[in-house]
């Protein structure tokens, strides 16, 4: 079976050596995650597979445990649908944007990506700067585009963007491995 595991809290040393030590303590392997601070709190998203006669509530109750002796704001464990593993594309662009925060930026950017048929693979995204400061937006998207859509049509729609939005947006190809 598949579970998805997720835990945020404070940033503090040892979440993930906890995390991972009840994975261990049940049996259960990460096949995928993603890790990191947001806004000072640590959080962590894992596809885990475990065996299908792990005991779910023990396996949360551990989980639970360990959240409340961290200062975790949520732990959770869900079972989910495995999927057969077809391989997720590489992305084939890289999309920044930045400028002055204001609500909506990462809504446009994503809404333009859906209506052109982009996927995104990955989506990184920072205010900075000080309460004395008007704060800046700064995003990072990985995106697959589809084989019948132009780089140069989906640019000039983003560019519409960042005229209305007054942002800086660059679409680029992907880094090759």
């Amino acid at each position: 079976m598949q579970l998805a595991v997720s835990a945020v809290g404070r940033d503090r040393p040892g979440i993930v050596a906890a995390v991972t030590g009840v994975l261990v303590a049940h049996g259960a392997d990460i096949a995928d995650a993603q890790m990191g601070v947001l806004s000072g709190r640590f959080t962590m998203m894992l596809i885990v597979d475990a065996s299908d006669d792990l005991d779910e509530g023990v396996f949360l109750g551990d989980l639970l445990e360990i959240g409340r002796d961290l200062g975790m704001d949520v732990v959770s464990a869900n079972r989910i649908d495995p999927l057969h593993r077809v391989g997720t594309p590489d992305p084939t662009h890289v999309v920044t944007v930045s400028g002055t925060d204001h609500p909506g930026i990462v809504h446009a950017v994503a809404h333009q990506l859906a209506r052109h048929g982009a996927g995104i693979t990955d989506l990184q995204t920072r205010r900075i700067g000080d309460e004395d400061e008007e704060p800046l937006h700064a995003m990072m998207l990985e995106v697959v585009l589809p084989p019948d859509v132009q780089p140069r049509t989906l640019d000039a729609a983003l560019q519409a963007i960042a005229g209305e939005r007054e942002l800086d947006i660059e679409l680029r190809p992907a880094p090759e491995d």
